[in-house]
């Protein structure tokens, strides 16, 4: 008989290991020293003390790879130099490579990284982000009218993809009526993020979405220069600050995509978790009930316990040694957010939903240092307004499916629900 592998089954994005990956965050954690893993050609970091001290060093470890080998880039690059590649695609994939090879914040590295966080700050300022709160809220009212007769609903199709998608499409400028092609352009960035066993179709859907993707925001982009508006896209185009150079036209595209993952996929996983969390812990879900103002606590502990980002990768720039081993030059590493976040030496009872952490160090589900994600006031804007609008609009909210029966993302390095159907009472 086969004896199952936590490790090599997590990396194999097997489903019982994408719902709950944490036993083999544990096995790992209990080594201590970063495990290499030969499926994703890295080494895995599992201990919270080490992430950081890798997070903390972007001179000596790049982020050029944040994304991993499944991704789009790499993806990109194997089938350029794949001599079996149709001449169509071989296009798509040379077309990304092209743009991509502009180092965008994700995947950028000082200096560049720093002058491009100072121009796109603009764009997120704290007054932008505050102003957008009575229009998600009013977003969210409208999800749940077009549901709160029929007493049920698939939280994730019906609620936990619109929101986010609208919200970020609103803010890029994107017509309502294009709202479908946007999610499916979102699905086709991260459809390859910690999945290691895409078909050829879905290879070649993915670069047919990335190429229009592409043609729509070089025109836009285009537009708004001749043409601002007041929407994201115009601030970007137009940031400028003395003596730094104004974003270029890739740079942008590459921005505009990374907007579109982070504003759109993680969010619609945070939405569903915390729905989740609330409806398999009656206690707590009765508490926060009684007190809204504990929303924002809990939003906060499933970002710990259930991050929707588990894992991003870095590249050593130079000899270094973590944990006592010694890692080459050159070589990837994955740092497990997931299991940082239940790292027994970092967090009390780790396992546990605590809504009064204030003595601990924060989370990692938002990274940490300068590549703290840039996008995560939005995030935390979205998850609380559009879970107290459930609470406020329902007297009782279920589960219309057995809990065990929930189905996760395939994925290693993402993690989020693909169906959450609910049953509940109107306020």
């Amino acid at each position: 008989m086969k004896v199952s592998d936590p490790v090599r089954d997590l990396f194999d994005a097997k489903p019982e290991m994408a719902r709950c990956p944490h036993l083999a965050y544990v096995s790992m954690r209990r080594q201590a020293a970063p495990q290499w893993i030969e499926r994703i050609q890295a080494y895995a970091l599992t201990r919270y003390e080490d992430i950081v001290e890798v997070l903390r060093a972007p001179e000596k470890f790049s982020s050029v790879m944040a994304s991993g080998p499944g991704s789009v880039t790499p993806l990109a690059r194997k089938l350029v130099a794949d001599p079996d590649t149709g001449p169509a695609l071989r296009a798509k994939a040379q077309r990304r490579l092209d743009i991509s090879a502009s180092a965008v914040l994700l995947n950028a590295d000082p200096p560049v990284h720093k002058r491009q966080r100072k121009l796109v700050n603009q764009a997120f300022t704290a007054r932008r982000v505050l102003a957008m709160e009575p229009g998600v809220e009013r977003l969210a009212n409208e999800l749940i009218d077009a549901v709160i007769d029929d007493g049920r609903a698939e939280m994730v199709s019906q609620f936990s993809v619109l929101l986010p998608m609208t919200v970020i499409a609103d803010i890029l400028g994107v017509p309502a009526e294009m709202h479908p092609t946007f999610k499916r352009w979102s699905d086709a960035f991260v459809a390859g993020t910690g999945s290691m066993n895409l078909s050829d179709e879905a290879v070649a859907e993915m670069f047919d979405a990335v190429d229009e993707f592409y043609d729509y925001f070089t025109e836009q982009i285009e537009r708004r220069r001749k043409h601002p508006t007041d929407d994201l896209l115009s601030a970007v185009v137009n940031a400028r600050i003395d003596g730094e150079t104004p974003l270029t036209q890739n740079e942008i595209l590459q921005m505009l995509v990374q907007f579109l993952v982070a504003g759109n996929e993680t969010t619609t996983s945070l939405l569903t978790s915390v729905m989740f969390t609330l409806l398999t812990n009656p206690e707590l879900a009765a508490a926060v009930r009684a007190d809204l103002d504990l929303v924002p606590k809990v939003v906060e502990e499933v970002l710990r316990l259930e991050s929707p980002v588990q894992g991003i990768f870095r590249t050593a720039n130079e000899d270094v040694e973590i944990g006592g081993v010694t890692i080459p030059k050159g070589t990837n590493l994955y740092l497990v957010y997931g299991s940082g976040n239940r790292d027994e030496q970092a967090f009390h009872d780790p396992d546990r939903l605590l809504v009064d952490r204030a003595s601990e160090g924060p989370h990692l589900a938002f990274g940490k240092g300068e590549h703290f994600c840039l996008g995560a006031p939005i995030a935390r804007l979205e998850t609380r307004v559009g879970i107290t609008t459930w609470l406020r609009r329902t007297k009782e909210i279920t589960l219309d499916i057995d809990p065990d029966d929930v189905e996760y993302l395939p994925s290693f390095a993402q993690h989020g629900i693909v169906r959450l159907p609910l049953r509940f009472t109107p306020a």
